[in-house]
């Protein structure tokens, strides 16, 4: 059990070896991921800001995927596939 009254200096976590330096790297290749995010959310957006000019909406913002029939659905999702492989 911790006493409460000790300091973090006082506490032993472990051999110097075990140590990792901080920032913990919990998802290594995490750079390469939200780059890849980013290209998803762009690909989403340009497809239904596409889909919103051609419906001549004021506010393209308004536009979201449930609005897509299901074939743009289709198309919307075989682009994203395509992009990730």
């Amino acid at each position: 059990m911790i006493d409460s009254r000790m300091s973090l200096d006082e506490l032993h976590f472990g051999t110097d070896e075990e140590v990792e330096e901080l920032p913990l790297r919990v998802v290594p290749d995490w750079d390469e991921q939200a780059k890849r995010a980013k290209d998803m959310c762009a690909l989403i957006d340009r497809h239904l800001d596409y889909e919103a000019r051609g419906r001549l909406l004021s506010n393209l913002r308004d536009f979201r995927p449930q609005h897509l029939c299901p074939e743009q659905r289709v198309q919307m999702i075989s682009d994203i596939y395509g992009a990730t492989r």
